[in-house]
């Protein structure tokens, strides 16, 4: 009797998800592509020091894609905002030296 309840529970759950236009991409590393009113989810993460797995994280695209401009991420329990660990989307910076000269070498250096 619990067994057909929960599969019961289960087949509905995700009828109704589908029925009711809740389709959400899901990416293992979600960067912002595409729609960015629509929602992508990352899958659960390991928890670090753990055998648990964090909770799956779903936020619009332009989200993801703010995060990952200012190198930021989601911690793998979905409760904090952390540095990208990977660091893919930060851009190196591009420095040259102007301005000073030969015989005082006062150059500024300028980062782009």
């Amino acid at each position: 009797m619990v067994r057909k309840t929960l599969l019961f529970s289960v087949v509905f759950a995700c009828l109704a998800a589908t029925a009711w236009g809740e389709d959400k991409a899901v990416s293992r590393r979600p960067d912002g592509t595409g729609d960015p009113d629509a929602t992508t989810c990352r899958p659960a993460q390991p928890l670090p020091s753990s055998r648990m797995l964090g909770p799956q994280v779903c936020k619009t695209n332009s989200q993801w894609a703010l995060l990952r401009k200012n190198g930021q991420d989601i911690s793998a329990d979905g409760s904090q905002i952390i540095p990208d660990p990977l660091g893919t989307n930060v851009a190196p910076l591009n420095c040259s030296s102007s301005g000073g000269g030969a015989s005082n070498g006062g150059g500024m250096t300028v980062c782009h």
